[in-house]
């Protein structure tokens, strides 16, 4: 029997942030940066993120850097910035589920947002009659409007006072009762009265008719609202009936630059429209080919505006639900004397470019396309043309002509031909992991740290991703080494002044010898070095102005600038083992246990100190702090010995080689380093003591300046090898906007992988990744003219690398693309191999859309023999892309009803999938598990649930979906698989696990038991155990749980000797499920689409029940109660992610570290559930949680303990989140919120980063 604690409590933690991107905008936020250097706020989740695009000068190398990103714990609804006249830097205005406006200022010395404003307006919580959900601002920075979706709009005033203090005035209502809001946007008016336009529909007659006849008329009004400056109030100025199926406006420039007014864009058409002018109306081009179909009318999902002051001209890019961007312009009218007046004659619109679909499209100054992509990867494209010449592709250009503005009027449909990448370039790609469908924690590589292995993207752009804790690392150059193995190496200025290194030293102690090679333009050997060869370096130095100083087992070379030698031999008997130097100091370890202290004269020579203290043990390790700078000599150096124990000595002149303090460790040490860091919490440098032990435990403290103490021990398991340090330089890109960037102190630690210990750019704290690449004997920095990174000795390889994406994320990806969107996966339990069947609703399967292709190339041969040349020009516009590359980045060929399925194999080391089996006849694959049947010897088949005809969001008419599950014989080590036979079924198949060598099979709510028949499956078991659909199944032992699709959780308890099926426990709340997992023999954890996780546990008297043996007993016999089983599961822990749970799994995430509860959710989110395991630690985090809560209110203005009770109370979760603000405070608070803990400052955030770093990353 498992543990019955009645009480449980969890450590909630975010890894990885939501990617989706909810909303951005373009702002010029950070002060003192030119007006073309433009930012971009974006909205993520309950994230906001400040990027800054970084370019060198000649826009070879450009990447998105991230400046901030702060959590505000609310669900962000929406977001605007604007320059209110005489202020420096714009305001950025948050709506969010708080009910509340907050405007918020870029803080640039705390690096953070400062909130200017918080302004209540309305309930919390996303409701339709409240505002926020639409937002905008007027161009010249004088109001904004907040809208609900129904009935109610405020518009807020704002001016900056003499004292440069910004005011903000009460709300001003606009309410239309009865009515629903689609979009608002603020028209450019110049310096008259503020005018907002909105999509509105009355329903007001609807509403009060019953036949429903009031229905069938209703319209949708474009309506404005004026902003009377004067009166301070809002009026309803002006209202015009528009086509019903309007979604989105657009406000065009007015006063100098334009005739103002709006785009209104509808279902296959564009309106202009406007009170002081007449419409205008374009079709919105469809696309042309075999596989399209030219009745689907596309809609506009975003678009941008750009607009040059100097010039009064403007332009639109708008784009279509298929990712193309169509180039908007409007012609005016002129006067007698030629010049151009404020009423447009004419819509001009031209095919610009293809991109992913967009939520938000910005364009930046600078000449960038910014795609907040709304599946994936968002993109940065350089904009290369503006696409003016209207001669380029004419079949390609289309206007406003003969097309009626009236919305009953029809209108011929335009068509134009796709192509690849013609006036712009990709520059930079933004690593993304929404949307992600599911995800698995194992370990197939047999790696020292599980992989996580997902399942991500829609249409063409979805992914298998490998994904690993770790940073990449990026080969520059590996050259072999020969036979003999190295294991140190060094790189060396010639003189210290010098910006690039000129000696690269390898030490091979098994051969004892050097190898010395010169930098410059290449690497390459030298012949005639100053530096000893025959024997092996144990340190080398650049010392005082330019003398190099190396080190060996007998002696010390000493190599002035003038080219003479000085040499120091060892005492007789004994021989060097360990050294450390900086610019002027130089400790030596003896085989004596003794140590040997020289210092440099001004002269460059090396000067001993007679004195030479032995040790308590064999010395193993030491190390010399770098020279502080304006300084001559470092305080203190570390010593490590073979009995555990580490001893900090002082190398001043004033007392050399005195004791300071001593140190017991785990196991001997092995590598010692001292390096000085910048300290996050006061901003100053610190010297950190960098610890390796024998035992692969990586130890960091600080050095008390005065004492010479050790404090702050920080400890990490890195891997089973011996820890070895090296000190290196990262590069440090987050505040640079050129390409001579600063680089920053980190240390490099190599154990069975490598890890990079550094100050994370973004949030300064101290972060220790892995690096995604072999094992390291030795690494040091490297630079030369051409080449900027590190070097490192990796097996027989000399090899050059630099590290990416430092201040990012700290999980690299490696992806295989797939076909379509995929649905589920399943791993083959024997073999290193996943099955993933994938399905795209309304698309053209792959037969349909070759015989479409078939007949368009015998339709297109007919047509080149009576006109061949017209055809050939318009193919040119295609470009050298590939079909199979134009599909990919045009998208997959969309027609209603139909649906195209597949099953792949992946194997995670190719490159692409190595088997693909298409689905016919109209089927999706919904689900899939790998199962072993008893009845063939074990032997692994592929089961994979489909469903046939399936009209997702349609009304049910005709015949009803059905369901199949095909079974396939798996062979050639798991990477074939050919069918056997499928069994069809009432209802499509969500839901299949393999349960004591049979499957388990979800058809609506029952649940079978199934074995494997020579033409099909064979019924053995069947049970209705769920009041709707099962959607996902979970077992353990003679248990089965299952997931309904509204209704949560139901355990079920399988009887083999009678074979029968008996649910005799589920839920009190219901809840829509998308996600279970088993935990323990009583324990299941779920998640529903709200957002909400949860772990439900088997009360102990129902749990015992359910045990007995036969069927005639108690459970079995039992009376349901409320239609349900006869017991209820008990809430043990309920939290509010924000997101989408797909995927829950009780797993270790890092070598040695605990089991946690890891989910993944839709928008990319990855997150951890941590049990306690201490009441302590329960008592100490909740006091934590509470103290922080209060000294750091949501940026929102949301309450955070609402919040994470969104649906249902916080019950037996501790916000991580939350409790890592503290180290986000300043001193101030940090000492308040210790002192209600009563704690010291520095302990609570040791607590802090242990309980992350002992588990997770």
């Amino acid at each position: 029997m498992a543990n019955v604690q009645q009480t449980q409590s969890f450590y909630a933690l975010t890894l990885t942030p939501p990617s989706a991107p909810s909303c951005s905008i373009t702002c010029n936020a950070i002060p003192g940066l030119k007006t073309q250097d433009q930012q971009i706020f974006e909205a993520r989740g309950q994230r906001i993120y400040l990027h800054r695009i970084i370019e060198n000068e000649d826009r070879s190398e450009v990447k998105i850097s991230t400046v901030l990103d702060q959590d505000v714990f609310g669900i962000i609804r929406g977001v605007t910035a604007f320059r209110i006249p005489g202020t420096a830097t714009d305001q950025l205005v948050v709506s969010s589920d708080s009910g509340r406006m907050s405007m918020l200022n870029y803080d640039a010395e705390k690096n953070a947002f400062r909130r200017v404003h918080l302004e209540t307006f309305g309930k919390s919580g996303v409701r339709r009659t409240v505002p926020g959900q639409y937002v905008a601002s007027d161009p010249r920075g004088r109001c904004l409007m907040l809208a609900s979706t129904e009935k109610n709009k405020v518009v807020y005033m704002v001016n900056r006072e003499p004292d440069s203090t910004i005011r903000i005035s009460s709300p001003h209502e606009a309410n239309q009762w009865a009515s629903l809001c689609f979009g608002i946007c603020a028209l450019d008016t110049g310096w008259e009265h503020p005018i907002f336009a909105a999509l509105e529909v009355d329903y007001s007659e609807a509403e009060a008719d019953s036949s429903g006849i009031e229905y069938e008329r209703r319209e949708k009004h474009l309506v404005y609202y004026t902003v009377d400056l004067g009166l301070n109030h809002v009026i309803k100025s002006w209202s015009d009936t528009v086509d019903y199926s309007a979604n989105k406006i657009f406000g065009v420039p007015g006063g100098q630059d334009g005739p103002s007014g709006v785009l209104v864009c509808c279902e296959g058409r564009i309106y202009y429209r406007h009170d002081k002018a007449e419409g205008l109306s374009v079709p919105i081009p469809r696309r042309s080919g075999p596989t399209e179909d030219p009745e689907r009318k596309r809609i506009i999902v975003s678009g941008c505006l750009h607009l040059s002051k100097a010039r009064h001209e403007f332009f639109f890019l708008l784009q279509t639900e298929d990712g193309d961007v169509f180039k908007l312009t409007l012609d005016m009218a002129e006067d007698a004397q030629g010049r151009r007046t404020s009423q447009p004659v004419r819509i001009n619109l031209k095919y610009y470019e293809t991109f992913p679909v967009a939520k938000t499209m910005l364009l930046i100054r600078k000449g960038y396309i910014y795609i907040a992509s709304e599946h994936g990867d968002s993109k940065l494209y350089h904009v290369n043309d503006l696409a003016e010449d209207m001669d380029f592709e004419p079949h390609n250009n289309f206007s406003s002509d003969d097309v009626s503005p009236d919305p009953a009027d029809a209108y011929t449909p335009t068509f134009f031909k796709p192509r690849g990448l013609m006036f712009t370039s990709l520059a930079t790609t933004q690593p993304s992991l929404h949307p992600l469908m599911k995800t698995k924690v194992d370990n197939l590589t047999g790696e020292d740290a599980p992989q996580i292995y997902a399942i991500q993207g829609s249409g063409a752009n979805s992914r298998f991703k490998t994904l690993r804790h770790g940073l990449e690392v990026q080969e520059i150059v590996s050259s072999p080494l020969g036979n003999i193995p190295f294991d140190n190496l060094w790189s060396l200025r010639h003189r210290a002044s010098d910006d690039y290194h000129s000696y690269l030293l390898l030490s091979s102690a098994y051969g004892d010898k050097t190898i010395v090679l010169s930098i410059g333009d290449e690497v390459e050997t030298m012949e005639d070095s100053p530096f000893l060869t025959n024997r092996a370096t144990v340190t080398a130095q650049t010392m005082g102005d330019a003398t190099l100083v190396q080190v060996h087992a007998r002696g010390v070379l000493s190599i002035l600038e003038s080219g003479d030698v000085n040499e120091w031999p060892s005492p007789a008997h004994r021989t060097i083992v360990a050294g450390s130097a900086n610019s002027r100091q130089l400790l030596l370890g003896l085989s004596s246990s003794e140590l040997a202290f020289f210092f440099m004269g001004d002269d460059g020579v090396l000067n001993q100190l007679e004195e030479m203290p032995e040790m308590s043990g064999k010395i193993t390790a030491l190390a010399v702090g770098a020279t502080p700078p304006g300084q001559l000599q470092a305080k203190f150096a570390v010593v490590g010995c073979d009995d555990c124990t580490i001893r900090v000595m002082s190398i001043e002149l004033d007392s050399p080689l005195e004791p300071k303090s001593v140190q017991a460790l785990s196991a001997m040490p092995t590598s010692i380093e001292v390096v000085s860091m910048r300290d996050p919490s006061s901003g100053t440098l610190t010297n950190y003591v960098h610890i390796g032990l024998q035992s692969g435990l990586y130890l960091r403290a600080t050095i008390d300046e005065v004492t010479g103490e050790l404090g702050e021990v920080r400890t990490k398991f890195l891997g089973a090898r011996p820890t070895r340090l090296f000190p290196v330089d990262v590069p440090n890109q987050a505040q640079q906007a050129d390409d001579s960037a600063s680089s920053s102190s980190a240390i490099l630690a190599a154990s069975s992988r490598p890890w990079l210990g550094y100050n994370h750019p973004v949030s300064n704290l101290y972060t220790l990744a892995p690096l995604v690449t072999s094992q390291l004997e030795a690494a040091r920095p490297f630079a030369s003219e051409h080449l900027r990174g590190l070097c490192a000795v990796q097996g027989g390889n000399l090899l050059i690398f630099g590290v990416e994406g430092v201040e990012g994320g700290l999980l690299s990806s490696k992806d295989i693309p797939l076909r379509y969107t995929p649905r589920s996966m399943s791993r083959n339990p024997w073999l290193p191999v996943w099955y993933v069947a994938q399905s795209e609703g309304n698309t053209l399967s792959e037969g349909t859309k070759k015989g479409l292709l078939e007949g368009g190339a015998a339709a297109k041969k007919e047509e080149e023999g009576q006109n061949g040349a017209e055809v050939k020009m318009e193919d040119s516009a295609e470009g050298e892309m590939s079909p199979t590359e134009l599909e990919k980045h045009l998208g997959l060929s969309r027609a209603p009803g139909h649906w195209a399925s597949c099953v792949q194999v992946i194997d995670p080391t190719a490159e692409e999938p190595v088997c693909t089996l298409e689905l016919g006849e109209n089927e999706a694959a919904l689900c899939c598990a790998a199962v072993p049947f008893e009845s063939k010897e074990w032997d692994i088949y592929l089961a994979v649930g489909t469903g046939q005809h399936l009209r997702p969001g349609e009304p049910m008419v005709g015949e009803k979906p059905k369901g199949f599950v095909h079974i396939y014989r798996i062979s050639e080590e798991g990477r074939k698989i050919e069918l056997v036979h499928k069994t069809p079924f009432p209802t499509p198949i969500y839901a299949l696990h393999p349960f004591h060598g049979r499957l388990a099979i979800g058809v609506g709510n029952e649940l079978f038991i199934y074995d494997l028949g020579l033409k099909s499956l064979l019924r053995k078991s069947r049970g209705t155990v769920v009041p709707n659909l099962i959607t996902s199944i979970d077992s353990r032992a003679n248990r089965l749980i299952c997931a309904d699709i509204s209704e949560s959780l139901t355990f079920i308890v399988f009887k083999p000797a009678h074979n029968r099926l008996i649910p005799f426990v589920d839920d009190t709340i219901p809840r829509w499920s998308t996600a279970l997992s088993v935990l323990d023999y009583e324990t299941a954890a779920g998640a529903d689409k709200f957002g909400n996780l949860f772990v439900l546990r088997v009360p102990e008297q129902a749990s015992k029940e359910s045990d007995e043996e036969g069927v005639g007993g108690y459970i079995s016999n039992e009376r349901s109660y409320l239609n349900g089983t006869p017991y209820r599961l008990d809430l043990r822990a309920h939290v509010f992610t924000n997101d989408i749970p797909t995927s829950i799994q009780r797993t270790p995430l890092v070598p040695g570290g605990q089991d946690v509860l890891f989910f993944s959710g839709l928008q990319g989110t990855l997150g951890i559930l941590i049990p306690f395991v201490s009441r302590e630690d329960v008592e100490f985090f909740a006091s934590l949680e509470m103290q922080v809560r209060a000294e750091e209110p949501p940026l929102a203005g949301r309450d955070h303990l609402m919040f994470k009770g969104y649906y249902v109370p916080l019950k037996g979760v501790v916000d991580g989140d939350l409790c890592e603000r503290f180290l986000r405070l300043g001193t101030d608070a940090k000492v308040r919120v210790a002192a209600e803990l009563e704690r010291e400052v520095r302990e609570v955030e040791r607590k802090v980063l242990e309980v992350r770093g002992r588990v997770a990353w």
